[in-house]
């Protein structure tokens, strides 16, 4: 079955706008729905299709849709992203942006930061001066007031542009130890990591309220990987001002993941990036914040192999009862991305599709 053929076989279901849209606004316990929707909006942007593609989305009981917005796509792809946020609200959906690459700080875009490439005085070093590389190259330190500069303007830009009602913090990289001058004027030459863990969770917080001051109404949601070392979780949750927080992973255990360590080039698999047992650590993080609990399931670049995995983990996942689930739609990288669709429509549509 073509993707177009199965969007419309799913839109042969009752479909009722503002069922999605009370949804969203419902009450504090009310679980919501957010889909991943990576890139639609990158150069050509194809009306129908969007409109198609949020209407599967609507129709499964999801209430929020989540588009990365690069650095330059504030200037060069400001109607495509007017037009996903048009025809969301048609279908009764509210709008996320995920700010992809900015500083090369946060994660969703696999690009190179044009403000770290224009700002090299920004760039965080390692011990013996050189930069320290991040997936697509150097990474700004958040100890520079032109990055903290960059990041309140770059959020003017997208919340003043865009009927955007919040701001997923994908991933932060800044949790390192930084031997940048203004680095070490902070914290001093050999400071500990945790300090350096800390600095970067001031330097969230200060974003998150130049947000919330300016635009009281957003909400702020942040996660990272559950795999990571317990220091990095901690601080992370404790950036201030976060109405969610939580993990993105595998949706299965440990004892599933390493079935899959070391399979095939690429693989993200294997390596304990899991929302069953290491994920879980980070919802009790967020409640011990008093912070809304957030799951994104990676149900992107798997092979086909692992479909049944994630056809078994899923109904898991979805047990924990998260105050926001996230998934992706046509994620990147995927065998058979209709079975991968129609796997997260079944469970993930039963529990939130509105009869």
């Amino acid at each position: 079955m073509k993707r177009r053929d199965f969007n419309q076989a799913a839109l042969a279901a009752p479909f009722v706008a503002q069922a999605t849209l009370a949804q969203a606004a419902g009450s504090p316990n009310s679980a919501l729905l957010n889909a991943y929707y990576l890139r639609a909006h990158m150069y050509t942007s194809v009306p129908r299709q969007v409109r198609e593609d949020l209407r599967w989305m609507a129709d499964i009981g999801t209430s929020i849709v989540s588009i990365a917005v690069l650095e330059h796509e504030l200037v060069t792809a400001v109607k495509n992203i007017d037009t996903i946020c048009d025809e969301a609200a048609k279908a009764g959906l509210q709008v996320y942006a995920i700010p992809a690459c900015w500083g090369a700080l946060t994660a969703a875009g696999g690009v190179p930061s044009v403000f770290t490439a224009k700002n090299p005085q920004t760039w965080m070093l390692k011990q013996d001066g050189s930069p320290i590389q991040g997936l697509t190259g150097p990474v700004s330190s958040i100890h520079y007031p032109e990055t903290f500069q960059f990041f309140c303007e770059s959020l003017d830009a997208l919340c003043k542009q865009f009927d955007i009602k919040g701001v997923i913090w994908d991933e932060p990289k800044g949790f390192r130890v930084d031997h940048s001058p203004r680095a070490v004027a902070a914290l001093g030459k050999n400071a500990p990591e945790v300090e350096h863990f800390k600095a970067t969770t001031d330097f969230h917080s200060r974003v998150n309220r130049y947000i919330k001051g300016r635009y009281p109404d957003k909400t702020i949601c942040l996660f990272t990987q559950p795999h990571f070392p317990r220091a990095f979780s901690e601080a992370a949750s404790r950036v201030a001002l976060l109405d969610y927080f939580g993990a993105d992973g595998r949706p299965w255990d440990l004892e599933e993941d390493a079935k899959w360590k070391g399979f095939g080039e690429g693989n993200e698999s294997g390596k304990g990036k899991v929302l069953l047992g290491n994920g879980e650590r980070l919802l009790e993080l967020a409640r011990q914040q008093g912070i809304k609990t957030l799951f994104l399931v990676e149900n992107h670049n798997l092979p086909a192999v692992m479909l049944p995995a994630l056809d078994a983990g899923l109904p898991k996942v979805l047990a924990k009862n998260v105050d926001m689930l996230v998934y992706y739609y046509y994620p990147r990288n995927i065998e058979e991305p209709e079975r991968n669709m129609s796997i997260v429509a079944k469970h993930i549509g039963a529990r939130f599709r509105k009869r």
